[in-house]
Formats: C-alpha cells, sequence, structure tokens
C-alpha cells in the first residue's frame, strides 16, 4: 500500500515541481527582458492579484474532494456557480480599486493595468471542476494536465509576448493568456458536462467551509508577503524588483522544504500522538534534522543569493550582501517554524500554526514602521526576521502550554542556528579582510559541525529508519500553491 501511495505521489510531485520551475523561468526570462525597475511593477501587479486571490478563495474545489457528498453533480455545478460569482466579484473590484490604488502607490499607469486584470478574475471563475471532483478516486491526471500544459504554453510564449511590449503591462497580457488556457483545458478534460446550478444548503456548506479559509489566507497572506508590501510602500521601483526577485528566489526553496517537511514527518508524529515517549523521540529526531537543514541552507543562500541571481537574471538584480544574508536567515528561521506547528497539527491542534501566523506580524509591524522612517531595506528584512524569532518562540512556548511538550530541543537548535547565522552574516556581510572572513569561515563550519554532531546524536541508530520511512511515506502536494 504504502508503495503503491508513492508511486502515485511521484508524477504529482513531479507536476507541482514542474508547475513551480516554470513560474521561476518565467520570471528569469522576464527579468533579462525588462530590467528591475519594470520587474518592480510587474511584481506589484503580480501582488495585487495574488491578495485578492487569497482573500475570495472559498475553497470550493477543497470541499469538493472532501464532502462525502461531493461527487453528486448538484454539488458540483453549485461550486462552479459560487465559483463564477467569485470572479465577477474580483474583476468588478479590481476596476473600481484600480485608480485609487495607483494614486497610492505614486504610479497612474498602474490603474489600466489593475483594472484590466479584472478580466483575468472574471475569465478564471468559469473553470470546470472536474478535474478536482475525479480526485476524490486518487486521479490526479487531470489536474496535472490542466496545470501543466497552462504552465508550459505560457512559459513557452513568455519572451514573445516580453520582446513586442518591452514594458510590465506584459504581466496582464501573459495573465490573460494563462487562464485562458487553464479554463480551457479544463473543460478538455472534463468528464461531466460544465453545469451552473444554485442548491441553497449546499452553497450554505460551501460558504461556512470557504469563510475561515479566507480569514486564514488574510493572515498567510501577511505572513509570508508582508515584508514585500513594506518594501514596495518605501522603495523605488528598481529596488522593489531587485528585492522581490532575492525574495522569491529564496522562498521557492523554503516551500517546498517546508511542505515535503509537512508531507512526510507529519503522519510519523501523528502515529505515535498517544504513546509520549515515542512522540518526544520522533520530534527531537525532527528538531535535529531541520536544524540541520535551517542551517545549511540559511548559510548556503548567504554564500551562494547573489551568485545565483548574477547567473540566471543578470547583475542588475543583485542586492546587497547584507540584504541576501537577512534573507537567508528570515527563509532558515521559516523552516525551524515548522517543528513546533507539525507537531500541534499531529496532535489536532490548529491553533498553533494560527498563533504562529499572527505572531509572525509583529515583524511586518516592525518593518513598517523601519521602512516608513527610512531606515533602509536591510532594516526591513532583519526587522522581518525579529517577526520570524517572536513566532518560532510563541509556537514552541504555546506546544509547551497547550500540548505538555518540552521545547528544549527546539531551543537547543534554535541557539545552533543562532550562533551559525551570526558568524555567517559576519562573514558573507561584514567581513572587511581576507583573514577576517577565514577566521568567521572556520567559525561557521565548526558551528555547522556541530549541528551535525548533534543530528547524529539525536537520530542515533534509528536514523537510517528515519530516511528510509521519509522516502516510502512522501506523498503528493496536492494543496494550492502558496508562492
Amino acid at each position: 500500500m504504502a508503495v503503491w501511495k508513492a508511486r502515485t505521489a511521484l508524477p504529482v510531485a513531479a507536476s507541482q515541481i514542474g508547475c513551480e520551475g516554470l513560474g521561476l523561468l518565467r520570471n528569469i526570462i522576464l527579468a533579462r527582458i525588462l530590467g528591475p525597475s519594470e520587474m518592480g511593477v510587474f511584481a506589484t501587479l503580480a501582488i495585487t492579484l495574488s491578495l485578492l486571490d487569497m482573500l475570495s478563495d472559498l475553497g470550493p474545489d477543497r470541499l469538493l474532494i472532501q464532502a462525502e457528498d461531493g461527487d453528486r453533480e448538484e454539488f458540483q455545478a453549485t461550486a462552479q456557480t459560487l465559483l463564477v460569482v467569485r470572479g465577477m466579484a474580483c474583476c468588478v473590484l479590481l476596476v473600481g480599486l484600480a485608480m485609487p490604488i495607483a494614486s497610492l502607490l505614486g504610479n497612474p499607469n498602474l490603474a489600466w493595468m489593475i483594472a484590466a486584470l479584472g478580466a483575468v478574475a472574471g475569465l478564471r471563475g468559469w473553470l470546470h471542476l472536474d478535474c478536482k471532483r475525479i480526485q476524490r478516486n486518487h486521479d490526479f491526471r487531470s489536474t496535472m494536465v490542466v496545470e501543466l500544459t497552462s504552465a508550459g504554453m505560457t512559459t513557452a510564449v513568455v519572451a514573445l509576448f516580453a520582446n513586442h511590449i518591452h514594458s510590465a503591462s506584459v504581466f496582464v497580457w501573459i495573465s490573460l493568456f494563462q487562464v485562458v488556457v487553464l479554463v480551457c483545458v479544463s473543460h478538455v478534460v472534463a468528464t461531466r458536462r460544465y453545469r451552473l446550478a444554485y442548491r441553497p444548503e449546499i452553497a450554505s456548506r460551501l460558504l461556512r467551509f470557504g469563510g475561515p479559509l479566507a480569514c486564514n489566507s488574510l493572515i498567510m497572506f501577511g505572513a509570508l508577503q508582508g515584508d514585500r508590501l513594506v518594501v514596495l510602500a518605501s522603495a523605488t521601483a528598481a529596488n522593489f524588483g531587485r528585492y522581490a526577485v532575492a525574495f522569491q528566489l529564496t522562498m521557492v526553496p523554503t516551500l517546498l522544504i517546508s511542505r515535503i517537511t509537512s508531507t512526510v514527518f507529519l503522519p510519523q508524529l501523528a502515529r505515535n500522538q498517544k504513546a509520549p515517549e515515542k512522540f518526544a523521540e520522533r520530534l527531537d529526531q525532527i528538531v535535529a534534522v531541520l536544524g540541520l537543514v535551517a542551517l545549511s541552507f540559511t548559510l548556503s543562500v548567504m554564500g551562494t543569493g547573489n551568485l545565483a541571481i548574477e547567473i540566471l537574471y543578470g547583475s542588475a538584480f543583485q542586492v546587497t550582501p547584507a540584504v541576501m544574508c537577512w534573507l537567508a536567515i528570515m527563509q532558515g528561521l521559516r523552516i525551524l517554524r515548522a517543528v513546533p506547528s507539525l507537531a500541534a497539527l499531529a496532535r489536532a491542534d490548529s491553533v498553533n500554526p494560527l498563533a504562529s501566523n499572527v505572531l509572525r506580524l509583529t515583524g511586518i509591524i516592525a518593518a513598517a514602521t523601519v521602512g516608513l522612517s527610512g531606515w533602509g531595506l536591510e532594516a526591513i528584512v532583519a526587522a522581518g526576521c525579529g517577526g520570524e524569532v517572536v513566532a518560532l518562540i510563541g509556537s514552541a512556548l504555546l506546544l509547551h502550554r497547550r500540548q505538555g511538550i518540552q521545547p528544549t530541543a527546539i531551543w537547543n537548535s534554535l541557539s545552533l542556528f543562532a550562533a551559525g547565522a551570526v558568524f555567517g552574516w559576519l562573514t558573507f556581510a561584514a567581513g572587511d579582510s581576507m583573514v577576517s572572513r577565514l577566521g568567521f569561515m572556520g567559525l561557521t563550519g565548526g558551528i555547522l559541525l556541530v549541528s551535525i554532531l548533534n543530528f547524529r546524536r539525536t537520530t542515533g541508530s534509528r536514523y537510517a529508519s528515519t530516511i528510509s520511512t521519509a522516502v516510502v511515506e512522501t506523498r503528493a502536494i496536492v494543496t494550492d500553491k502558496g508562492i
């Protein structure tokens, strides 16, 4: 059974990674053609559409999969009607807010672009949900075809669009092309005729299900994207374009690590939720693994982040070493923050991850304060790192209070991470001479070695079995993309 699930997971995981990879490739192509200033406007449009999409996401496709009667034609038709209504409402909202948003951002040219994005939101509402419905039977092929075809065809024409338009308005045309392909292919692969219907009892269930999801999406958007909103409000278009590129380059691997961590380790913890000693032992192992991953990832980004940007996007998109180091620390802390959330979810405690994201908003408030005070981009990202620390500590303390789980292993990993991050920051952001750089690199390497030894000591003889179990239990990432 586990082997069958792994075989099912592989193509779906490959599809998700493929879509993310194609999205990254599109941004690289556009960045090469447009340059930092236009990419800053491009990122502004992307954030606007993403924010509205998350705020209005009531999750009818997810309830269609989860509900016992989700296979009924009336259920699907009502869900599709709700999707159409959502699309029309978003279209009207974008058209109405186009001028105020453009005035707020001090760029009148944004008005028509934001209004045009209303067409994208409206067209998306006509998506055929049959590809989601058949996931009830663990059949993900239609969804894979829809998503990969849309991503692949859009990537194939993105250079053509950009070379003819030469401005950030290319985002509008690319988005229109992508949503048309997405909707058309969803209808082509469907096995059930497209219908719209309205059943009050079903609509009520969909709204009750989707209301909390929309509220949580707003919090998630603030926790994950709030820093970019602050930079958008306080930086030039060119600096925002550079920051958006660096942020995405560091965030994509972090999100993939977090999703894989959830699919691999959550079932392991859940199986032992009624055996406190085994639960604590497995949690210590997971803390050691993620502590090592977080520190290794952070140091790698510190040392090679700007080099990767130069190779992929061009030297015009490089950020200062200090900004790159703070971004690396922020993403490393996000990896660590998955630990208490996973432990809480394994015991059916969904309050912990929600509280963690709420606490993360403290970093956004601090970032807005320093950003609007003119302290610069480095201070904004540093404030965001502070928010991650507050969220991690608060989540660990809440785990102890609500579940009685001692956070000692989390404190140990956080201490090692902090020490490695400090010396890494001094090495790559503040070292002036070759001697100081070599010295700091040696200290950083020593801390990384201690982290590895802690990992080996904690996992002990069960290290091989833990990794083996993780490989077998890797499942498909079938949730909506959050980037």
